[in-house]
């Protein structure tokens, strides 16, 4: 009995040991994920800094005046009666005080939305230029944590500067406090560059049979975090305060950044086999180096992906494949308006987080019921699936425009229940340019698309209307809608083709497109 009980627990603990040494070895650069996208919990927190930055450097307003925007959400004076007979604690004329409040939260908002309009194509550009080029530097020379870490220490930067200015309320401007935290995100590569250089690390120290698991335990982790984030930014903000909110966050990078540099290893390349004295030759000649970095051959390489003739009209759907990728994205624009419409028309600050984690965990589960049961079970093309998205989405921008217009937030959730194929339409994007564009051409190909245009210019016409930024939305949806129809005809003419020449070619008749090819390259000769 006693030898028995011994080798059941034995056998348990070496069980036990063995899953435990799974679980080691497949969990590397989850940590650094959850520590790093941890900061998203500050996001609500942003918004409302700004505001009351803009209130007291902008408008030389009251602190205490600016101060109170946070407690609109719970008590809103601005919606009581001039009539109205209130006092305030400390506050001797409260009729003076409310309109005090209401007309600096106008236009402290009208404030930020200027910042937005030229801050986003600023940032924008510098880190579409760091992404182009350091995403094919790291493939060059083989490193993958400087992609990791290098975002992570600019954001713990980038909170000192946020502390700063909180600090000094009245002396660091707006646009200081608004413009130079993004800008050293932006210089670092930010959020873009750590997914890329996540999922590069997975690829090269991964197995080729343990990849579709380990991408998406990541994919479930990276999409996780954010929703459980957001729902909480508002509260804990009310809670600890911007200062010490950001100090937080900067605590929780600074753990990530110390993880990935003591405890993360670089990877090492799983499906290459011992090297020989001439690749012992070529990693050395491959050594990293700002020349590297800076290297005008990474922009000639994007383009070529692009230039490049390709059979079968396949260039065509390349070129339309991008140009309605840049439409969507523009139509995707609106989310910072809605988040500022949302702040200015129903004094939503933990509402605003709450509303943002509904609407990530709507679009994650609709991505899944597309991506699993339209693609996977029903086969239906991704040209269709994005026509299945915009249409849904068409019927959601104005719902969320009348709710901003008629002051009835309840909408907002309506339309974001509506709207809950949203994520697809990016995901079947980037699988059509995956089938035009060959496997040594696809990371190319993703630094070049990826989205750097926000459009943040869309209150313009809120004297008029304040929703005509989600009409704005419907008329690039629309463009966008006739462009993924011309793909879907466009892809299913392509495919006739490549299907008639392949039986053609089985036939013992030659490749229409091959045979171009000779005459092209007999005519050279």
């Amino acid at each position: 009995m006693e030898s028995n009980g011994v080798s059941l627990t034995s056998s348990s603990s070496s069980s036990a040991a063995g899953i435990w040494s799974k679980v080691k070895r497949f969990i590397t650069i989850e940590p650094v994920i959850i520590f790093y996208i941890f900061g998203v919990v500050c996001g609500t927190a942003f918004k409302v800094f700004e505001y009351e930055k803009a209130c007291v450097t902008k408008l030389g307003a009251d602190l205490r005046v600016c101060a109170y925007f946070v407690e609109l959400e719970d008590d809103d004076i601005c919606s009581e009666p001039d009539d109205t007979n209130r006092t305030l604690v400390g506050v001797d004329n409260f009729t003076e005080f409310r309109n005090l409040v209401c007309d600096a939260q106008q236009q402290s908002t009208n404030a930020v939305v200027f910042l937005n309009s030229y801050r986003s194509i600023i940032v924008g550009i510098v880190q579409a230029v760091v992404l182009l080029f350091a995403g094919s530097w790291s493939d060059r020379v083989g490193l993958r944590k400087p992609c990791i870490l290098v975002p992570i220490a600019a954001d713990i930067v980038a909170f000192g500067v946020y502390i700063l200015s909180a600090v000094f309320m009245r002396e660091i401007p707006l646009e200081v406090a608004g413009i130079v935290p993004n800008l050293i995100n932006a210089f670092s590569g930010g959020v873009p560059l750590v997914v890329t250089g996540i999922y590069s690390y997975l690829t090269v120290c991964t197995d080729e049979k343990d990849r579709t698991f380990r991408f998406a335990c990541t994919a479930v982790v990276y999409a996780t975090v954010p929703i459980v984030a957001n729902f909480f930014s508002g509260h804990l903000f009310k809670y600890l305060g911007f200062i010490k909110l950001c100090t937080l966050c900067m605590i929780t990078d600074s753990i990530g950044l110390l993880y990935g540099l003591f405890v993360l290893k670089e990877p090492v390349d799983t499906s290459t086999s011992t090297p020989t004295v001439s690749n012992e030759v070529e990693v050395k000649s491959t050594k990293p180096t700002l020349h590297q970095l800076f290297d005008i051959g990474l922009v000639v390489d994007c383009v070529k992906v692009f230039l490049k003739k390709r059979d079968f009209n396949c260039r065509n759907i390349l070129y339309l494949t991008l140009l309605a990728y840049f439409i969507n994205y523009g139509a995707l624009g609106d989310a910072e308006s809605a988040a500022i419409l949302a702040y200015s028309q129903f004094s939503w600050i933990t509402n605003l987080g709450t509303w943002i984690s509904y609407d990530l965990l709507t679009t994650m589960l609709g991505t899944l019921l597309a991506m699993g049961v339209l693609s996977k079970r029903l086969g239906v093309s991704d040209a269709m699936i994005c026509v299945f998205s915009v249409c849904f989405s068409l019927v959601g921008k104005p719902i969320m425009a009348i709710a901003v217009s008629t002051v009835k937030p309840y909408l907002y959730y309506v339309a974001t229940s509506i709207d809950v194929f949203e994520g697809s339409k990016m995901i079947a994007i980037r699988s059509i340019v995956s089938k035009l564009v060959g496997q040594d051409e696809i990371d190319s190909a993703q630094v070049a698309i990826y989205p750097t245009i926000y459009s943040t210019v869309y209150l313009k016409s809120q004297s008029f209307f304040v929703g005509s930024v989600f009409l704005l939305s419907e008329a690039f949806l629309l463009v966008s809608l006739g462009i993924y129809v011309a793909l879907f005809l466009m892809s299913r003419r392509s495919e006739y083709d490549k299907n008639r020449a392949q039986s053609s070619t089985k036939q013992g008749i030659d490749n229409p497109a091959l045979k171009r090819e000779r005459g092209t390259s007999s005519e050279v000769k």
